[in-house]
């Protein structure tokens, strides 16, 4: 999460988000929910509540990460180095172990000097508490400094809470490897047509198709309740040029919209959106799409927020080539 290692390159890959929406349309949610559909498909039920204890946790550590965040964006090594206990210590990418709040600072104050403008994307993919004062983080960080490449890792934290407060004692980082089949707008020629998730009283479809010059990916859906078709909105991929990431801009019927970024994995991506409901509310996401073949495909969407408030996770939903 935390000291980015060398740079190495690494490649974002293209969004695919129509399901953020509709799991943010409570009528339709609970109506898929309902639907034999689910059980047809083999869709797991969704997660059982946390209890109190496991959420107050998460949304500290949550919280932890994005003051994490501003203080790295800001390059303050002082207050990037606070996170840590006094003895904390980081394990980098490469092996290098620094032990000590005064010996981290000293590596972020020589980065940030290095690296002006230095930015990070951190993703909390799981907390989980041991005892009641030991917990575990991992997630993923994309950092990004003008024009270089960015860099990804992966990273495990482990906190102790001393006099109320959580502390990291240590983290350790390594290389995401990042698949090597994907290399852009070209890995989405599998996914261009139709794709429906369709019962007796609901029906989802998503249409992809190229734009003129194939430098961009039109994707629109729609929904259709008891034979009645409803357009729910549009969406473009493609390369921002700017800052050389595949991304996707989403604009929805009812106003709100959302942008993402995804990261390639073996047989599939995962996605960091975050968006603004119409009414102004901000949402985030961790989206996971995963080829089945070339007629099929999984969708879920995890560690979903409405204005900073937790959501249950979205049902993993099966999408078949019409």
């Amino acid at each position: 999460m935390k000291i980015p290692k060398d740079k190495t390159p690494f490649c974002f890959t293209i969004p695919f988000f129509t399901l953020l929406f509709i799991f943010n349309s409570s009528n339709l949610f609970a109506q898929f929910q309902r639907s034999p559909l689910a059980e047809n498909l083999g869709v797991t039920s969704p997660p059982s509540q946390p209890t109190p204890q496991t959420t107050d946790l998460k949304r500290a550590i949550q919280n932890l990460s994005t003051a994490f965040k501003n203080a790295f964006d800001q390059g303050n090594a002082k207050a990037v180095a606070s996170f840590w206990s006094p003895e904390g210590e980081y394990i980098d990418a490469n092996g290098l172990r620094l032990v000590g709040r005064p010996a981290i600072e000293k590596a972020y104050e020589t980065y940030f000097k290095q690296n002006k403008n230095a930015k990070i994307q951190i993703a909390v993919d799981s907390v989980r508490q041991i005892g009641n004062n030991l917990a575990i983080e991992e997630g993923r960080t994309a950092v990004t400094v003008p024009n270089s490449a960015p860099d990804l890792s992966q990273y495990t934290a482990t906190y102790v809470k001393s006099d109320g407060k959580w502390k990291m004692v240590s983290v350790k980082e390594s290389s995401m490897t990042v698949s090597s089949a994907h290399s852009g707008l070209k890995d989405l020629e599998w996914i261009i047509g139709t794709w429906v998730v369709e019962d007796q009283r609901l029906a989802l479809a998503t249409t992809y198709q190229w734009l003129p010059g194939k430098k961009f990916v039109e994707r629109t859906f729609s929904a259709n309740v008891k034979g009645s078709s409803k357009p729910i909105g549009k969406q473009i991929i493609g390369m921002d040029p700017l800052s050389g990431h595949l991304m996707s801009w989403t604009f929805n019927s009812d106003g709100s919209h959302a942008v993402g970024i995804w990261t390639a994995i073996d047989n599939g991506w995962v996605i960091e959106s975050r968006g603004v409901t119409s009414n102004g509310k901000i949402t985030t996401a961790d989206n996971i799409l995963t080829k089945i073949d070339n007629n099929g495909c999984r969708w879920q969407s995890v560690n979903r927020t409405v204005n900073g408030v937790e959501m249950p996770d979205a049902l993993e939903v099966v999408s078949k080539r019409k």
